[in-house]
């Protein structure tokens, strides 16, 4: 009885570690993605610099400012957790101050901060 339960509770566990999708081979340079509201008060996959800094180099530190934007992946990393490099798909900057700015892809999209478009081919993907 002691064997059934530990076998259950490895399997159980292992379940949980295969629930966050691998996107790596999903996403190609070039593609397009939407940045979406946080699930908290600060995005957590995207490294979005402190207000502060982008108040020094006289930007406006509006967060909300990033929701529904568009932006094209311009480089990604080869590793087995993937960053990439977004920048705004319509050619403006980040804030009035950064041109790109840096995500982690499979938790980025796992979490809900970053979606594929609707009409794109990435559709069976999105959620």
């Amino acid at each position: 009885m002691k064997k059934l339960f530990f076998l259950a509770l490895a399997l159980f566990f292992l379940n949980g570690l295969s629930a966050q999708e691998n996107f790596k081979n999903s996403i190609n340079v070039g593609d397009e993605l939407i940045i979406s509201k946080p699930s908290s008060n600060d995005y957590r996959f995207i490294d979005v610099p402190r207000k502060n800094f982008i108040i020094k180099r006289g930007g406006i530190a509006n967060m909300a400012s990033l929701e529904n934007n568009i932006v094209r992946v311009t480089k990604i990393t080869d590793s087995k957790n993937p960053t990439i490099t977004i920048e705004k798909a319509n050619g403006r900057k980040f804030f009035r101050v950064y041109r790109t700015l840096k995500a982690n892809l499979n938790g980025a999209i796992n979490n809900g901060e970053l979606k594929f478009p609707q009409n794109g081919k990435k559709d069976s993907l999105a959620k």
